[in-house]
């Protein structure tokens, strides 16, 4: 059987994260998903947009649709810059978010899925 051709890059660059260096994947393996496409790594969506494979014009409205499953936010610590958490089971509340250890909350900071 004959392999299909490998597409040839038509596009500049992609950083699914943004143009911002600073905002890096936090979450290489976040499986992002679109309707009508297979679902796809974030490491994989990056290879592909660093091989200008991805769209400008959907390159444009990626940061916003891979932030939290890419963890796309630069890394920060709840706590405050060279802090830790000193109680990680303790469990805290948002209004609207569901209960969360402070320990995963400070998880959730260092890969950088906290807006």
């Amino acid at each position: 059987p004959t392999r299909a051709p490998t597409p040839s890059p038509t596009n500049a660059p992609c950083d699914i994260c943004g143009e911002d260096m600073s905002m890096s994947i936090g979450i290489p393996a976040g499986i992002v998903e679109f309707p009508g496409q297979p679902a796809i790594s974030c490491q994989e969506l990056q290879a592909q947009g660093s091989a200008g494979l991805i769209p400008s014009s959907t390159c444009e409205r990626l940061p916003s649709l891979v932030n939290n499953v890419c963890g796309c936010n630069p890394p920060c610590s709840v706590c405050g810059d060279g802090k830790e958490v000193d109680f990680p089971v303790a469990v805290i509340s948002f209004p609207g978010q569901p209960e969360i250890t402070c320990g995963d909350l400070q998880t959730n900071g260092y890969v950088g899925i906290i807006p």
